[in-house]
């Protein structure tokens, strides 16, 4: 008993030493100016309440120590700056690091307009020559010079700020070592979020990597990042709506990409638009889906203008406990490894999936089942968790979340996406850029999450159907080897045809009118932005073995930078009025070939949902067969293609008095068109 006494008492004095260590390492600082945008210079006071602590400061990004400049009198601060500070009391060697970022945008237009690195950034690393700074022939380009300081305003802004040897330093810098990854190959820095008028921002202490595949190329300029919010560093979460009020509020981390293989930062690509991957994110949260979400910023690395940005967030564990509920604990996530293994493989393609968190066994027992065949109902209906007859069965576990898929496929499909989920680059292609989820205590199986979609929106014809052989292994198993599997089922095939139709017409996600609009909001969230991307990465002059040097300008000097009015105008112009208006027929068409869309069409309503008064009568166009109804929200047609006991003849105009989904197919010489269904909601009287 008394040594429990005594073990007690220890550890209540261990505690309270610790609370008081806690107190006494960080005393608060306060600035006499928040961290935001400013045009006129001022003087930044630091003060502490702790009359004992000593500030210091240091203005190149390092955390400062015992050795830095002591703070005695106000900061002159007349340029963009990075002032990171501690209060360091007496006997106390650890103290809390606050950061604060100022910019100046009429000093970052001028940022090494010479090309020449800044003070204390490096001259090359990794295989890269020199790129730094804003041209000035866009910045003094008469069509942007007014404006180009309101267009850093036009987005929010990221300030980055580290020890620039944890980047660019030969042996420890991850950005010079891009090809290294996992936990080795994370660095503490600062993270602060500017918003340019009204909007709280915040700055939280962190750990970041770079991302991607493709994208760590030593010779590639431009990097995407990946920030992980840990308790080692300050706070163990992100505690900030980032993706909007109905997103997640919370994040163990999030990436922070850029455009990689149609930029005009590596190779000068004149097809850079910047929003092919989130186009393909957003399309999959317009189709009832959860997705990544993302939105787009301006970055600075220790107040260095570095360029567009997009946020992502990642589909792991955390992301199904904070959309699907649970406990991250819950969830088996997978993905494929990105890029190559660049160790002593010596660039050997990694592609066998794995989970990111979980394991992979309810993936592996998926695609046994899949492997063995699906042409039977039995079969198909066991990875829904299902009896043959399409009720559900307790005793079998879901793995399968059958819409999900089909709906991912689709805008596979229409993208034209040319390395996902079964990449198009190397002999028979290989699996690339997916992920997939579940929730091993849940109802759900499988999800699908569109992931790196930047080679989309390309070639009008292009034909991503398949089949592909890849998958035939396990080791190169894949969403699109899934679907292919499903496609055996005639069940499946009906709910491909019914997915389709929903898309494909009366304003769905996949007609003309939706994605271009879709697409437009995003290019008017960045119009402004690509401005800055132009002076900061427009004079990259192309090349690197796979892309053609860009022409010289007059007289032999380097290429024009690449600009938002010519090149980015003509890549989007492209998109918006070749591909979007014709892309839906010509997959249609592919879907057709496959024996995936039938000639049978849906019936058509007069009004496709929306209000309607009391007493409305809709009514449905056939041009063969006869149109079966149903007004409870259930199938006119049921499982094995029987006529549903609940579905109506339609003989008149269907009369319309509550709110109501009807759902209608066509059935002729027993064969069912795809399903229609519309909700009405009838106006209250006035």
């Amino acid at each position: 008993m008394k040594r429990l006494i005594t073990k007690f008492v220890i550890l209540a004095v261990c505690s309270a030493t610790w609370a008081l260590a806690q107190n006494e390492k960080a005393p608060n600082l306060k600035f006499s100016h928040k961290r935001g945008f400013y045009d006129a210079p001022f003087e930044l006071s630091i003060t502490t309440k702790e009359t004992s602590a000593q500030i210091r400061f240091t203005t190149d990004g390092t955390p400062p120590t015992r050795s830095a400049t002591a703070y005695s009198k106000p900061i002159p601060i007349s340029k963009t700056s990075v002032i990171r500070a501690a209060a360091f009391k007496p006997n106390s060697e650890k103290t809390k690091v606050e950061t604060q970022t100022y910019i100046f945008p009429r000093d970052v237009i001028t940022q090494s307009n010479d090309g020449l690195p800044p003070e204390g950034f490096p001259y090359s690393w990794g295989e890269n020559k020199v790129d730094f700074g804003m041209d000035p022939r866009v910045v003094n380009d008469p069509r942007y010079r007014d404006s180009i300081t309101g267009d850093l305003k036009s987005l929010p802004s990221f300030s980055l700020v580290m020890k620039l040897e944890d980047l660019f330093g030969s042996e420890r810098g991850i950005y010079a070592n891009a090809r290294s990854d996992g936990r080795e190959a994370e660095r503490p820095c600062s993270l602060e979020l500017i918003h340019p008028g009204a909007g709280d921002g915040f700055q939280i202490d962190c750990g970041i990597r770079i991302r991607g595949g493709f994208s760590r190329m030593a010779m590639n300029p431009k990097h995407a990042f990946r920030f992980f919010f840990r308790k080692e560093y300050g706070d163990g979460k992100l505690k900030h709506p980032l993706f909007g009020p109905n997103a997640a509020q919370t994040f163990d981390n999030f990436d922070l990409r850029c455009s990689q293989n149609y930029s005009w930062s590596l190779g000068g690509d004149a097809n850079g638009v910047f929003l092919r991957d989130q186009f393909s994110r957003d399309t999959q949260l317009a189709m009832g889906h959860p997705a990544a979400r993302g939105d787009f910023y301006h970055l600075y690395i220790n107040g260095q203008y570095w360029g567009l940005y997009n946020t992502c967030e990642r589909p792991e564990a955390s992301y199904g406990a904070s959309y699907f509920g649970g406990a991250k604990e819950d969830y088996d996530a997978l993905k494929i490894p990105g890029g190559f293994a660049f160790g002593g493989g010596g660039g050997q393609r990694r592609e066998s999936p794995f989970p990111t968190d979980g394991n992979i066994d309810a993936w592996r027992r998926l695609y046994d089942i899949a492997k063995a065949g699906l042409t039977n109902d039995e079969a198909y209906q066991r990875i829904l968790g299902k009896n043959p007859d399409g009720t559900r069965n307790p005793n079998d576990e879901v793995l399968l979340d059958p819409t999900n898929l089909i709906d991912y496929m689709l805008i596979i499909f229409y993208g034209g996406n040319l390395d996902a989920p079964v990449s198009k680059f190397g002999a028979n292609g290989f699996p690339n850029n997916w992920y997939g989820m579940r929730n091993r205590k849940g109802a759900d199986g499988f999800r699908f999450f569109i992931w790196d979609a930047e080679h989309t929106l390309l070639d009008l014809h292009e034909d991503r159907m398949g089949p592909f052989p890849t998958g035939e292994r396990f080791e190169q198993s894949n969403p699109q080897w899934l679907w292919q599997q499903c496609l055996d089922n005639a069940e499946f095939r009906m709910l491909v045809a019914d997915r389709v139709h929903r898309h494909f017409f009366n304003d769905g996600a996949l007609t003309a009118k939706s994605a271009t609009a879709r697409f437009l909001a995003r290019k008017k969230e960045i119009e402004r932005a690509v401005v800055c991307e132009s002076a900061r990465w427009g004079d990259v002059q192309g090349g690197f073995g796979f892309r053609p040097p860009r022409p010289q300008g007059p007289n032999g000097g380097p290429p024009a930078p690449l600009s938002r009015d010519v090149e980015w105008k003509n890549a989007i112009d492209r998109i918006v009025n070749d591909y979007f208006p014709k892309r839906g027929q010509v997959v249609l068409d592919q879907l057709w070939g496959q024996g995936l869309w039938p000639d049978l069409a849906a019936p058509s309503f007069v009004q496709h949902g929306g209000s309607v008064p009391s007493g409305f009568k809709l009514s449905m166009l056939t041009p063969a067969g006869t149109a079966y109804f149903t007004l409870d929200g259930t199938d006119p047609r049921s499982l094995g293609g029987k006529l549903s006991p609940k579905a109506k003849a339609y003989e008149a105009p269907v009369e319309i008095k509550e709110n109501v989904t009807i759902k209608a197919r066509v059935l002729l010489n027993n064969d069912w068109s795809p399903l229609n269904e519309a909700t009405f909601k009838v106006t209250p009287k006035a």
